[in-house]
């Protein structure tokens, strides 16, 4: 029979793995078989290769992560699709006021364009300057995710 499916072998075995991890941080199978529908010995099939036909499902994977405090499954398959995951906190409004607020973020997108500028001088962006360049963006983007966050928190309006 052929295999059409995308995901392959090490994807398989990379979940599997993150299930094991899960397991083990929620103190094992017997400790979490009653917050599951799944008896301790199923748990540990779905993370054990020698079953390679056995994979957790979705809801007993959400159950596991929570039990283990952490998105561990979710993180695995968010990696075997080519995604980061993060997390979403709620927001209080800040204490800050609006133009330090902004203040700020100009400040920060000033920091980012003159980086880019400098480093497209002399017609490309190099490694070296790259490295210096994303951790910038990172910066700006977390403080404008903040920023959105502000205006829902304070506004009682979601995007």
């Amino acid at each position: 029979m052929i295999d059409l499916r995308k995901s392959t072998g090490d994807m398989r075995l990379a979940l599997k793995a993150a299930v094991r991890r899960a397991i083990s941080l929620s103190g094992g199978g017997r400790s979490v078989e009653n917050s599951t529908r799944v008896s301790h010995s199923v748990l540990s099939r779905y993370g054990l290769p020698e079953h390679p036909d056995q994979h957790c499902p979705l809801d007993v994977a959400v159950d596991l992560d929570l039990e283990a405090g952490q998105p561990i499954i979710l993180a695995a398959l968010a990696e075997a699709l080519g995604y980061d995951i993060v997390r979403r906190e709620p927001v209080a409004p800040s204490d800050m006021p609006w133009c330090a607020k902004i203040s700020m973020m100009v400040q920060q997108d000033g920091r980012v364009t003159s980086a880019i500028l400098d480093a497209v001088a002399d017609g490309e962006i190099s490694a070296a300057e790259a490295r210096c360049i994303v951790p910038e963006l990172e910066r700006e983007i977390d403080l404008l995710r903040r920023v959105r966050d502000r205006v829902i928190a304070e506004s009682g309006v979601r995007s």
